[in-house]
């Protein structure tokens, strides 16, 4: 598995409030780069959290990666504190599902 911390902005503004993410889960390397593989992530939970809260959806999401880290040097498990720490937490259980949490709650996907 692998760990990737971020920092996201959501639309187009630069002066949009900052948030915090981390993802737990297997990264493709065919990609064009981190950062555009992380806003996919986080433009889906985001926007399904918005849906189930009757939210206008997320068009835009601009995203920072703060690091990189592979389980072979760190544990591969977060607690309960730390993923209620970010304001998007995503967990990658399979291939085909993984629990998202926006704001420290699980949403339903």
């Amino acid at each position: 598995m692998t760990f990737v911390t971020f920092i996201y902005r959501l639309g187009r503004k630069r002066s949009s409030r900052v948030y915090y993410g981390k993802y737990d889960g297997s990264i493709s390397d065919d990609h064009e780069g981190l950062d555009l593989e992380m806003e996919r992530h986080v433009k889906k939970g985001v926007n399904e959290y918005r849906k189930q809260n009757n939210l206008k959806l997320i068009k835009k999401i601009q995203v920072g990666i703060l690091s990189l880290s592979v389980d072979h040097f760190v544990p591969a498990y977060s607690s309960d504190k730390e993923i209620k720490m970010f304001d998007f937490y995503e967990i990658e259980e399979n291939y085909y599902y993984s629990k998202i949490y926006v704001n420290g709650k699980l949403i339903n996907t």
